[in-house]
Formats: structure tokens, C-alpha cells, sequence
């Protein structure tokens, strides 16, 4: 279903560059239509301001070919730029009612934004940040773990992921998860979020890289009330060239 909003997005977006490319072309050809139009009638008028009266000498064959060819013209363009005008003005409803259609698909079909990579996080500098942004929620997860602080690690994650670690840790004893966790990450020099994917207004994707592992991670961050929790991931393994 995210993917067919997409396309009506894109397609919106497109047709709505291209109608005004339209519009603005339509409105050129208008304007030198008018221009042209200006010209003809000074001319009809010059040749109206010179033809004989009543009692003169009729003009000559020429002169009335002439006014009558002006005339011709000056009416043909009048009529083209009438017609023009209503082309302009149609395109400039279609434009209207296009953008009112894009305004009216729901703004989690847009595709997801993206941000830059973040500078890689030394193992030293490694401490609790709170739960304020997806950023600091995660550094206080990796940071406690670390520390072999199962208690706040728990807090770290969201009520699901919670009750999953939590279900993996019933045939060890608090001491042995707190071991496993500093084992596990003692690999870990450093991390970094190579970047930020957003899923909706309590959601967001980060691609986490640990040096020493050689692995990314997506790493799903959950809003819950005011702060921002670990709610699950995936990784696979690579050796990306992280941001200095």
C-alpha cells in the first residue's frame, strides 16, 4: 500500500512540473500574441487616420488591400489570443486541482527522509544520555550494556523488545547476562549512525556501524510517551568507511 501512495505521489509531483511548464509557456505565447496583436492595430489606425473622406478622391486599390489585409490580421490575432487565454486559464485549474489532490494524500505515504551520517561515538566517550532523541536513547542502551547494567539496558527498550531480551535471559543469572553483555560489546570501539531513516511520527530507523564488529545494524527506535526507546533490529555484516 506504501509503495501505490508513492507512485501517486511521484506521479502528482510530475504532472504537476509539467503543467507549469505549461502554464508558463502558454503565458509567453500570450504575451507575443498580445504584442503582435498592439502592433497590427497602430497599424490599422495609421492606415484609418489616412483614408480619404467623403468628399476626396477615392484610395488607391493598394492602400485599401492593405487596411483590409491589417484588418485580417489584427482579427486573427485577437481571436488566437482569446483562445489562448482560455487554454491558460484551464491549465492554470488543472495546476489548482492537482495540487489539491497532492495536499490530500496522507503524509506517511511520502517517501521517508533520510539524514547524513553523525560522527562515530569512541568507546571513551561512551555515557548515559537519556532517553530525549533515537540518538541518545541508543547511546544509553550500548553505554549500559556495556557496563553490564541490566537494569537500565531493560529500560532502554521498548515493552516488547523488553519482554523478548528478558525471555532470552530465564536460564542465566543476573550476573552471567551482565558478563555477557560486556563480553559482547567489549569487541566495540566505537559506534557511529551512518544514518536516520524516519517511519512515522514515533518511529525511526537507525543504521548503526560498530567498529570492531564489522557490522551495521538497522536499529528501530519507538517513541513511547515523551522518550524514545530500542524496539528490535537487524544487522548484517560489512566494513563501510565511516564518517571522521
Amino acid at each position: 500500500m506504501r509503495t501505490i501512495m508513492i507512485v501517486v505521489v511521484l506521479g502528482l509531483t510530475a504532472a504537476m512540473v509539467v503543467q507549469s511548464l505549461r502554464v508558463s509557456r502558454l503565458g509567453a505565447q500570450n504575451e507575443a500574441l498580445q504584442q503582435q496583436l498592439t502592433a497590427a492595430q497602430a497599424q490599422v489606425e495609421a492606415l484609418e487616420e489616412r483614408k480619404p473622406q467623403a468628399n476626396t478622391a477615392p484610395a488607391s486599390d493598394e492602400g485599401q488591400t492593405e487596411l483590409l489585409r491589417l484588418r485580417n490580421q489584427a482579427a486573427q490575432l485577437k481571436q488566437a489570443t482569446n483562445e489562448l487565454q482560455k487554454l491558460r486559464a484551464q491549465a492554470q485549474q488543472l495546476q489548482a486541482a492537482q495540487q489539491a489532490r497532492s495536499a490530500e494524500v496522507p503524509a506517511a505515504a511520502a517517501p521517508p527522509t533520510q539524514t547524513a551520517a553523525s560522527a562515530a561515538v569512541p568507546r571513551e566517550s561512551w555515557a548515559f544520555a537519556g532517553y530525549a532523541t533515537p540518538e541518545a536513547a541508543l547511546q544509553s542502551a550500548i553505554f549500559s550494556m556495556s557496563q553490564g547494567d541490566v537494569q537500565t539496558f531493560i529500560a532502554s527498550l521498548s515493552p516488547e523488545e523488553a519482554q523478548r531480551v528478558q525471555k532470552s535471559f530465564e536460564s542465566k543469572t543476573p550476573e552471567q547476562v551482565a558478563q555477557d553483555g560486556q563480553r559482547e560489546m567489549a569487541r566495540v570501539k566505537s559506534f557511529q549512525v551512518l544514518g536516520r531513516e524516519d517511519l512515522g511520527p514515533d518511529r525511526v530507523a537507525l543504521q548503526v556501524y560498530a567498529d570492531g564488529e564489522g557490522r551495521v545494524q538497522r536499529v528501530i527506535m519507538q517513541k513511547i510517551g515523551e522518550e524514545w526507546k530500542w524496539a528490535g533490529g537487524t544487522s548484517r555484516r560489512q566494513q563501510p568507511q565511516p564518517t571522521p
